[in-house]
């Protein structure tokens, strides 16, 4: 289960150490609490990422202030109001909240304007989104929104062993979930049930935030990658596409997989989905420190270039079709994307580099060296989305790299992926997830 009380200072520290800096301190605004329109009703709370990750505070209206100098850790209670105490009870004491969170110092934010006094600092470093109309008029012009920005950004690339447990016990949530999901969907249920299954399932066992909206598509719904209506009915014959992963304590699961929704493979599901399968397999194969990302997203896109020429649909020569971008009108996307608070965590491109400008890899959401500590998602797939293959169907160049037949004949697959969140250790990797993915597996799963 998630620690009771998370160890931030450190994180704190690797910002100081990034940013470099001997004078000032980092000033930090949490989260507010929204209400949904012009109305008194509030929407779901989610602390803001950043201030999450130096104080572990998940209420809203905190601010916190880090003296560089130091390390003093100073957490900023909101005031305590009557009329929000009636509404929302009496919320925890100074002395409480130094208990629970992993600071020096608390106080209300009465005193905010006496802590920065006392502070004077040269230079207050935040973020471009923070909002820092709480900060006296003295002190604006001592504001720098630029430098802090790579610091904490370059810090939550690597996670500690503390985010890595609770990004593993994150993944067990949604792994046990996905199975359960395999199980049920024999039984006929539609999109909309088997996602609101996935949401009990999280629940019940502590994880009541979903760290984005699931994907529930069924059958051609599966070949559009960020499908969300999650509404449509499932046949027997179909492939389901389950794109889900819950959030615990701020750390984010992203899992994906895709089964018979009759329980046992055709033979075109069977083709299509161990082609991906392999996709996986030889990316893993890849992943350790040292290896630049976008050469293992070629490498998956290689496998995916190979299978497809083994099984008809693609045509012609491997090179010639990888080099006139055939195969990314099937494999569209990234192979994955860094992962921990966030579902697409930050710090995926450094300043200054730029992405890959051409198709399939101009979405890498990535472009790093992997090195331990770093948490990325690997998530190949294959779509027979119309929209993006017909263009090449119409243009005499590229429809002759295609088996016109072979390609219908596959389409009523829809789309499929699979999904795993990793973490880079100094020899290898270590999987998170622990949905069984092979096809003996899952059909042993549904039986």
């Amino acid at each position: 289960m998630p620690l009771q009380k998370l160890p931030t200072a450190s994180n704190v520290q690797k910002v100081i150490k990034n940013l470099n800096k001997n004078d000032g301190i980092i000033y930090l605004k949490g989260q507010v609490l929204h209400e949904r329109d012009d109305t008194d009703v509030e929407l779901s709370f989610r602390q803001e990422s950043n201030f999450f990750y130096l104080t572990g505070v998940t209420d809203a209206d905190f601010h916190v202030v880090v003296s560089l100098s130091t390390g003093k850790i100073t957490l900023i209670a909101p005031d305590i109001v009557a009329d929000h105490v009636m509404w929302m009870g009496l919320p925890d004491t100074p002395e409480e909240l130094l208990q629970k969170y992993d600071v020096n110092e608390v106080v209300y934010a009465s005193k905010l304007d006496q802590v920065l006094q006392q502070e004077n600092p040269q230079k207050i470093y935040t973020l471009p989104i923070c909002d820092t109309s709480a900060i006296p008029q003295n002190f604006q012009s001592k504001v720098d929104k630029d430098a802090l920005k790579p610091a904490i950004y370059e810090a939550r690339m690597y996670k500690a062993k503390w985010e890595v447990e609770l990004m593993r016990e994150a993944n067990k949530i949604s792994s046990d979930a996905h199975i359960k999901l395999m199980k049920e969907a024999k039984a006929g249920l539609n999109e909309q049930q088997l996602h609101a299954l996935f949401l009990y399932e999280s629940a019940r066992n502590g994880a009541f935030i979903q760290s984005y909206n699931p994907i529930v598509a069924a059958g051609s719904n599966a070949a559009t990658l960020h499908y969300g209506k999650n509404n449509a009915g499932i046949s027997p014959d179909q492939f389901v596409l389950i794109d889900a992963g819950a959030e615990l304590n701020c750390y984010a699961s992203d899992i994906t997989r895709t089964f018979p929704a009759g329980g046992k493979f055709s033979q075109e599901q069977k083709d299509i989905y161990e082609i991906v399968l392999e996709m996986q397999k030889a990316s893993f194969e890849l992943c350790k420190p040292g290896v630049e990302w976008e050469d293992i997203h070629r490498h998956a896109l290689r496998v995916a270039c190979r299978g497809l020429i083994k099984l008809g649909v693609l045509k012609g020569d491997e090179d010639e079709l990888i080099a006139k971008h055939i195969p990314a009108c099937i494999f569209p996307h990234g192979l994955g994307h860094s992962i921990g608070i966030d579902v697409h965590d930050v710090g995926g491109y450094l300043p200054g580099v730029q992405k890959i400008d051409e198709p399939g890899i101009r979405n890498l959401r990535m472009r790093r060296t992997l090195q331990a500590g770093m948490a990325v998602t690997v998530e190949p797939g294959i779509y027979f989305c119309d929209f993006i293959i017909d263009p090449l169907l119409k243009d005499e160049a590229t429809r002759k790299y295609f088996d016109i037949e072979k390609l219908n004949q596959y389409k009523k697959v829809g789309g499929v992926r699979i999904e795993d969140d990793i973490v880079i250790t100094e020899t290898g990797f270590d999987n998170l997830t622990t949905v069984p993915k092979e096809i003996r597996e899952i059909e042993a799963l549904m039986a």
